[in-house]
């Protein structure tokens, strides 16, 4: 087909290369097309070689799996041979087999070419062969797990299956028996029968006298029943037995068979009666006591007293499964009465043998164990608890090397007592703030009483056709009326069809910090970042998690609980988070207040109490933000709990460092207003790119000051700050500012705050918890002497520190000047005058800023002062102004 050239170059290539010549022409193709697209990588020609090696070795494994190796054959026989019936591997794969199974035999030769084969491969795709084998063992150990996690899902089903087969087993036992036992007795009923009528055809044929028997009837039946049950062991075992034990044991028979009937009437008897009953015990029940017509209908809703929290001791053993599988097989085993059976089997010896074998029940096995033998059960239950106690120490132990969390028994615990007022003080409340408005003309019904620790709510239904407003213009009359230092009216109340007033209490409550951190929503709650806010109006404990807030507003005057609000929080973070997991970030421009927080494990720095260094500390959150989300991005990851659960998951090589999991951090402001006053464009900058991005990035924000201006709490502060706590304030006007509603001028101080985090249609009015001094400053003592060691992470400490030395220094540089300097400079000395509306119209700017050019220009000597309407002069010229920007720019 490709003539005589055809033919002798296919020879050619079939006597070098054997049957890989089919493929020759196509990887020449596809080398040359790589070396020529890649003329310039040095690597290429390294692939290219390696290549090479390959194909020459494969010729040889190819001529070994075809043709074999034979000692005596020489290369021109190789050639002879492939060219002719285009077989074997040709000129090079006979090469290769000389060389190597020569010296290592064909099994040598084998391990050679193929490990040649692997090595020219990973050159050429430079892909590890170690990394393959792994990738594949991972897919089937994953494969193993989802398998095991499958049969583990299924276990439950299992077991229930398990135990309905072992409740089926002894149901059929038992029936079994009591098929046993009816065939017994009906023999018996059949032999007591035929008994009879012999006895009465041999008293009609021998007359009355001779039939009468001087026996008693119930000797009689025992008799009937010796005769009977011999006959029915003889029958059944061949083996004749005593006849008082045979007597016996038919009169346990029956007397259990009595019994079972005895109890089954009795069970319907006492159900049948409890039917009739219970009609009759329901509306007593739910009957209610009659109140004087003058008493308002109401329910008074108290929170109940707090039980005293009791420190778990080393002996506590939380119950285990295994403890609990005998209570849970006799729950749901049916009673059986042991002792009867056993009396059963004495008669029915044949099936009493055959059962255990059958029917075996290791389940109940344990139960009746424990019974007969109680000191072997508490033996194993002692060694199980010694066992578990030392599983929790080892535990207690690892985590205690890692942190201690303060123990509860260092902060203060409440009295116990029930809160607020007395109910008979409210119900008097109650009829004179009904009967207050009723003159008014309002007609309203209170519905219900909420009593707190501070405030008690009064829920108000006005009838038909009266309007809200109506209750709320009638505030101080109300507060006459009760003689009350103030009420606040939520009109109306959310989620309820009722009109709330909040009347303060006679007898306050404190809530104590302790009360809400020995909680079961505090307890229960995941988060890291658990916030024990307080109690709120019906006295339930308020617990929430700053990472959904995710930014705090705190505001209120001087006295009204801030620094204690902000001292609760972050005793719950001290008690809810490691300092793994969550980092603090302290700037307190009071110096008092936080300054007692230094030398806990959590703080990133010591407490920054300097107004110049605070904006370096909220420019290094910005930064630290900005390479998170970078991070990010590398890990294609959306926030920090996508990130941490990734680098936990990954695999790592060897020789390579786990990348280190990010904590959470709040930075706490104490005093905003400071700040504000000191560096106010970096720190509401700062403030703003904090709250608008760093929620993702685990970074939230918590802002207190004493003065709720609009100076302090601008418009983009509190556009970004969603969640808020309003303490009492002087007026409604800074009450505005916090809630953008009025409210906050009428609480009582002292931790009477509202709180309106994000999500909430309105605010809720608290009463938060309080932690002293002394509390504060021994948990800090108890973390100091308990987590040694700690130190602060000074490069941020040495980051901070220089942004507040460069922002003291006085004086402009290169850097504060304006980015138009240059081009304003250069456009007045051509212009030859010097205005700042000229710099407006030319640069498009605005007057202050144009205005600072001008100061700047004027410093620099470009122009001279102004000279009131008239325009500057200009000083420099083009020449003076180029020797300038290069001297000092």
């Amino acid at each position: 087909m490709g003539g005589v050239v055809g033919a002798a170059i296919s020879k050619a290539s079939f006597g070098i290369m054997g049957l890989l010549a089919y493929v020759f022409p196509v990887l020449i193709f596809v080398g040359a097309a790589f070396l020529v697209s890649n003329s310039k990588n040095p690597l290429a020609y390294k692939k290219a070689l390696a290549a090479l090696v390959f194909f020459v070795f494969l010729c040889g494994l190819v001529q070994l799996l075809t043709e074999g190796y034979m000692s005596s054959t020489t290369m021109s026989e190789y050639y002879s041979t492939c060219s002719t019936y285009r077989t074997g591997g040709g000129v090079l794969g006979g090469a290769i087999c000389i060389s190597t199974t020569s010296a290592f035999g064909v099994a040598g030769g084998y391990v050679i070419i193929i490990l040649v084969l692997l090595i020219s491969l990973i050159l050429i795709t430079q892909k590890s062969f170690f990394g393959f084998v792994f990738r594949i063992w991972d897919a089937v150990c994953a494969l193993a797990r989802d398998g095991h996690d499958m049969y583990m899902e299924g276990q439950p089903e299992r077991d229930l299956r398990k135990e309905l087969r072992v409740q089926e087993r002894r149901q059929r036992r038992e029936e079994r028996q009591a098929q046993r036992v009816r065939e017994l007795e009906e023999a018996l009923a059949q032999e007591n029968n035929d008994g009879e009528e012999a006895a009465a055809k041999e008293k009609k044929s021998t007359g009355f006298l001779e039939g009468t028997l001087l026996v008693p009837p119930e000797a009689k039946k025992k008799k009937n029943r010796k005769t009977v049950l011999r006959d029915h062991k003889k029958t059944a075992e061949g083996i004749k037995n005593d006849t008082a034990t045979d007597t016996d044991s038919v009169a346990v028979v029956s007397d259990m068979t009595s019994d079972f009937a005895g109890n089954a009437e009795h069970g319907e008897n006492v159900r049948q009666d409890q039917k009739d009953e219970m009609p009759e015990n329901m509306p007593v029940e739910n009957t209610m006591a009659m109140a004087s017509p003058q008493t308002p209908m109401f329910e008074i809703h108290r929170a109940e007293p707090e039980e005293f929290y009791q420190e778990p001791s080393d002996s506590y053993v939380q119950p285990t499964a295994e403890q609990d599988v005998p209570e849970l097989s006799e729950c749901y085993s049916e009673p059986e009465p042991v002792e009867t059976y056993a009396e059963v089997q004495q008669v029915q010896e044949p099936v009493s043998e055959n059962i255990p074998e059958s029917v075996p029940q290791p389940e109940t096995r344990p139960a009746s164990q424990s019974v007969k033998n109680p000191k072997s059960s508490k033996q194993e239950i002692e060694s199980g608890i010694q066992n578990i106690q030392k599983e929790i120490t080892q535990q207690n132990e690892v985590v205690k090397r890692e942190y201690h969390y303060p123990p509860l028994k260092l902060l203060k615990r409440g009295d116990g007592k029930s809160q607020g007022d007395s109910d008979e003080h409210l119900r008097k409340t109650a009829k004179k703030l009904q009967d207050t408005l009723h003159n008014f003309g309002v007609n309203v019904t209170v519905t219900n009483v909420s009593c707190g620790p501070t405030v008690t709510r009064y829920e108000l239904q006005p009838e038909m056709g009266v309007k809200v407003s109506k209750i709320v213009n009638l505030a101080d009359d109300i507060k006459l009326n009760l003689a009350t230092p103030d009420i606040r009216i939520e009109a109306p109340i959310p989620g309820k069809a009722a009109v709330g007033i909040e009347v303060p209490n006679k007898e306050n409550h404190a809530v104590m910090l302790r009360e809400i951190l020995q909680s079961q929503e505090f307890q229960s709650a995941k988060s890291r970042l658990s916030f024990a806010v307080g109690k709120d109006i019906a006295g339930k404990p308020v617990v929430t998690d700053i990472a959904k807030m995710p930014h705090l507003l705190i505001a209120g005057a001087t006295g009204s609980g801030k620094s204690v609000c902000i001292n609760t929080l972050i005793v719950s973070i001290l008690y809810k988070a490691s300092p793994e997991d969550v980092k603090l970030i302290m700037i307190d421009p009071k110096v008092v207040e936080l300054s007692v927080y230094n030398g806990i494990p959590h703080l990133f720095i010591p407490v920054v109490t300097d107004p110049k260094k605070a904006a370096g500390a909220l420019n290094w959150a910005v930064t630290e933000m900005m390479n998170r989300y970078n991070t990010f991005a590398e890990y294609s990851v959306r926030n920090l709990q996508e990130y941490n659960r990734k680098v936990e998951g990954m695999r790592i090589p060897e020789g390579e460092e786990r990348p280190e999991k990010m904590p959470q951090i709040v930075i706490i402001v104490d005093e905003l207003a400071d700040l504000m006053m000191v560096a106010p464009g970096e720190v509401e900058d700062a403030i703003c790119r904090l709250a608008q991005l760093a929620r993702a990035a685990g970074i939230h924000l918590i802002i207190a000051t004493q003065r709720p201006s609009v100076n302090v709490i601008t418009g983009l502060i509190k556009a970004n700050m969603p969640s808020r706590i309003a303490f009492s304030v002087s007026s409604g006007v800074d009450s505005r500012t916090i809630l953008d509603m009025n409210g906050a001028e009428k609480l009582l101080g002292k931790g009477d705050m509202l709180f309106y985090p994000q999500g909430y249609q309105k605010p809720a009015r608290l009463q938060g918890a309080f932690v002293s001094d002394e509390e504060v400053s021994s948990i800090v003592d108890f973390l100091a002497e308990k987590n040694p060691g700690m130190q602060y992470n000074s490069q941020i400490e040495q980051q901070v520190n220089t942004a507040g030395m460069s922002g003291g220094t006085g004086g402009s540089s290169a850097d504060d000047r304006d980015a138009y300097f240059v081009e304003a400079g250069k456009f007045i000395i051509e212009k030859e005058k010097a205005s700042i509306g000229m710099l407006q119209r030319m640069f498009k700017i605005g007057f202050n800023r144009a205005a600072r050019i001008m100061d700047q220009l004027c410093d620099a000597g470009v122009v001279g002062p102004e000279e009131g309407t008239k325009p500057r002069k200009v000083l420099m010229s083009a020449e003076e102004f180029e020797n300038y920007i290069e001297e000092y720019l």
